[in-house]
């Protein structure tokens, strides 16, 4: 049998940018009574006075668990089908990742460093694919939802064309490791040029 993209074992650590752009983000979306909220279901008490810390390097790393942690309390707290909140919550974090306005190329390998797994992008003529195995959001949720959940990198990535061109582009994620695929797979499409039967023919 061919192996894996990825090594099947579990990701040990994510940056600690990663995470802290994540509690920024959430600050933003749902307030921070709303972010408490998140953080204490999740047993993370300790970060609730935390701000994320300035000029912090790109080096500094923080458990997977404890991210995992914080995204099973968002699943579980916003819903699954809390798709709009989750994707809003995604275009804030890529502000606080990457405020500079960076390719989709030059971000999607700066995503593979600091979460870990495998970002392929692939370009068409008219849209682009980018598939992520061991997907950071989900690959610790396989096979546990009947619809597909990472919404947050739907909306990074969404942000990151949006940012680099100046154009509105819509994303979605047509394959995910929750539903039992070797693979999340997400489409950018401009939004002009989204029509449904497109993503039916993935």
């Amino acid at each position: 049998m061919p192996s894996d993209p990825v090594k099947e074992e579990e990701t040990q650590s994510i940056r600690a940018n990663v995470f802290f752009a994540l509690l920024t983000a959430l600050n933003d979306i749902m307030g921070q009574d709303g972010k408490n909220s998140v953080l204490r279901y999740a047993k993370l008490d300790e970060y609730i006075e935390v701000c994320a810390p300035h000029n912090i390097s790109e080096d500094e790393t923080i458990p997977y668990k404890t991210f995992h942690a914080l995204l099973n309390s968002m699943f579980t707290l916003l819903g699954f089908g809390t798709s709009a909140i989750l994707y809003e919550a995604g275009r804030k974090w890529l502000i606080y990742l990457s405020p500079f306005g960076l390719s989709l190329e030059e971000m999607i390998k700066k995503l593979e460093k600091w979460m870990g797994g495998k970002w392929e992008l692939v370009k068409k003529d008219d849209h682009e694919i980018i598939r992520i195995y061991q997907c950071p959001i989900c690959h610790n949720f396989k096979s546990t939802s009947q619809k597909p959940m990472c919404h947050i990198i739907s909306g990074v990535l969404s942000k990151i064309k949006e940012s680099g061109t100046g154009e509105k582009y819509d994303v979605i994620e047509t394959k995910c490791i929750a539903l039992g695929e070797k693979m999340c797979e997400f489409k950018i499409v401009k939004k002009d040029k989204i029509h449904v039967k497109d993503f039916l023919k993935e």
